[in-house]
């Protein structure tokens, strides 16, 4: 079920001020790592469902959705503009998202990307012998990521320890 359209989310998240360098190659890397972790959010949160059906391809920096990259690369301050009507269960994911991973750099959100599995195996298969990348191989089906869904539970989990007991600044002796 295509509950969102990519291009509205990412749009909403760019609307939100954390996009730092917006025209820029960091800017759109971001906006990609984004998007991925508020699918895995919202998957987590909805026993594997998706809150859109575009797949991620894996490329060298990580999962992308990569006629989102192209459009943000040809057109970045489209991505400015206002805002499309999402429903308020899927703005509650990408404000949690927003909280987790916002103040992240655009390097720091490949890294974490970087820890699934699947994005190391369809990146590793879309490249042949000659080391020149298929992007049909790339593309990683969204029953691979299921199979990870733990890793960002595990993220969630412990973002919800921190605000059940925020650090307030005070050793415990």
């Amino acid at each position: 079920m295509n509950r969102v359209n990519p291009d509205d989310v990412a749009k909403w998240f760019c609307n939100q001020g954390i996009i730092e360098k917006p025209n820029s190659k960091e800017g759109n890397m971001k906006v990609q790592k984004l998007l991925f972790f508020a699918q895995l959010i919202y998957m987590a949160k909805n026993n594997g469902e998706t809150m859109f059906n575009n797949e991620f391809s894996a490329f060298e920096n990580g999962v992308v959705l990569e006629k989102v990259m192209k459009e943000y690369h040809n057109d970045y301050k489209k991505y400015f503009d206002s805002n499309k009507e999402i429903p308020n269960d899927i703005i509650n994911v990408l404000t949690l998202t927003t909280e987790i991973f916002g103040d992240s750099s655009a390097q720091e959100l490949s890294e974490l990307s970087h820890q699934f599995d699947a994005w190391k195996n369809y990146f590793k298969r879309s490249k042949n012998e000659s080391g020149r990348y298929n992007k049909k191989l790339a593309i990683i089906p969204y029953n691979e990521l299921k199979k990870e869904l733990y890793k960002i539970q595990e993220v969630l989990d412990a973002y919800k320890q921190t605000q059940e007991f925020p650090d307030d600044g005070v050793e415990d002796y």
